[in-house]
């Protein structure tokens, strides 16, 4: 139940800019700086806020390990991402980044707003903070990989810069004072609690005007929009959970690394192309649609994953 009414939250504040799209309250050039704000404000707020956790050997040690499942999960993503979307001549990229934007939809996951209440309803506040290691993990490739991708510049030049983007710095920030234990005053931790809670309103806002400007009906008719859906709820998922069995087995740990990983496709991936001029409307077509069947697949996923657990156990 707490997915799915995450599910409705969310298509409730997408409806939101829809409607604003709609009654022109929010135009093009409106949209692009409500999408700098959620990218360049709330999210590296959030990410700093969510460093402020007590710290202690075991708890250390679980969120190495979670580090290192998130990477393995990502690093896999990726893999799948190009193996499954291959370059072909059908492609004939005019500038729009469509095969940028499908690859991106399928190795990235909605694992902040999707990922943060499901883990919380399943795990309890201990996974919300193994999440943490996810997200960091997460930031650093949307903001370095995902970025150079969707901008379609590759080199050294362009990696550097991704380096100094805000949220890259949230997290080093974030996680300075972690391992530090400087605990923040309440009234800055309550200002970037705030700041940072942000970051999902205007996310599903950005992406309702974005749909608003499509057919969404048009996109539940394409093939591959359901492709790449597949690949981001079922396919690299499922995948993840056979390859963690080579692994030493953590049950929450996992658990939280497999939710995340098959949230449907990110908000972000809209938001970069608003940015950088690319095909903005497919790019919320997947992140549409992929939000829709989440409510089928992720209860599934999950299923799956407690099935194996009980197995190993």
């Amino acid at each position: 139940m707490e997915i799915i009414s995450r599910i409705i939250i969310m298509a409730l504040l997408m409806g939101v800019g829809i409607v604003c799209q709609k009654t022109k309250i929010i135009n093009n050039e409106t949209n692009k700086g409500i999408s700098d704000i959620a990218l360049k404000v709330a999210t590296p707020a959030l990410l700093v806020a969510s460093f402020q956790q007590e710290l202690n050997s075991e708890r250390l040690q679980r969120l190495g390990y979670a580090a290192l499942l998130g990477a393995i999960a990502i690093v896999f993503a990726v893999i799948m991402g190009y193996i499954c979307l291959p370059k072909g001549k059908k492609y004939n990229e005019d500038g729009s980044g469509k095969l940028a934007i499908e690859r991106f939809s399928a190795i990235y996951s909605n694992c902040a707003f999707m990922g943060i209440p499901l883990i919380n309803g399943l795990y309890g506040e201990e996974g919300v903070f193994y999440l943490t290691a996810f997200y960091a993990l997460f930031n650093i490739a949307v903001w370095t990989h995902g970025l150079v991708m969707i901008k379609g510049e590759a080199g050294l030049k362009q990696t550097l810069k991704a380096l100094t983007s805000p949220a890259l710095i949230g997290i080093v920030v974030g996680a300075v004072l972690f391992f530090l234990q400087i605990t923040l005053p309440d009234v800055i931790k309550q200002t970037l609690d705030y700041a940072g809670s942000m970051t999902t309103p205007l996310g599903m806002l950005v992406a309702g005007v974005t749909i608003a400007q499509t057919n969404l009906l048009g996109a539940l008719k394409k093939v591959k929009v359901y492709y790449i859906s597949a690949l981001r709820l079922a396919v690299i998922p499922v995948l993840t959970i056979l390859l963690f069995l080579l692994l030493p087995f953590d049950g929450m740990v996992m658990g939280v690394t497999v939710a995340a990983a098959a949230c449907p496709a990110a908000t972000i991936c809209t938001m970069f192309a608003i940015s950088f001029n690319k095909d903005s409307l497919y790019a919320g077509e997947l992140f549409a649609v992929s939000t829709v069947l989440s409510a089928g697949t992720l209860p599934l996923v999950m299923w799956i994953f407690d099935l194996i657990n009980g197995l190993v156990r």
